[in-house]
């Protein structure tokens, strides 16, 4: 899968942005174009994970997300899926528009990789109300 991710970075026509100090906010660390594309691109981020800390139900409007987790574990509740908790070395796939929530599973911290893939005309994501 890692070698998926190359492959969308060969593609792309790339802008790096500096990758931040780790934090609970995910760090944007890439934002690109997809070559080809026309009207996609590729969001890369790195979120750090506090023990217990949640993100609450959301959607990524026609983008679809990978999660490669890095440090730790993280649960997902994917509607339609049901709950699925990803350990270090593991990734996740959440199609587009597919509700979904996520929480550390882990005592200590974790730490997750984040691809999206998205039409530059939506937003990122979008809250859904439970």
């Amino acid at each position: 899968m890692l070698a998926g991710c190359g492959a969308i970075l060969a593609a792309a026509g790339t802008t790096w942005i500096q990758a931040q100090t780790p934090s609970t906010a995910p760090s944007q660390i890439l934002a690109t174009d997809l070559v080809n594309i026309p009207g996609q691109e590729a969001l890369f981020f790195m979120a750090d994970w506090r023990p217990n800390q949640q993100l609450p139900w959301h959607a990524h409007p026609e983008g679809h997300e990978f999660v490669y987790v890095i440090q730790g574990a993280v649960t997902f509740e994917i509607d339609g899926v049901g709950s699925r908790t990803v350990k270090a070395g593991e990734m996740l796939y959440v199609r587009p528009d597919v509700p979904h929530r996520a929480q550390n599973a882990h005592d200590g911290s974790s730490r997750t990789l984040v691809v999206r893939i998205k039409d530059k005309s939506k937003p990122i994501m979008v809250g859904v109300p439970r």
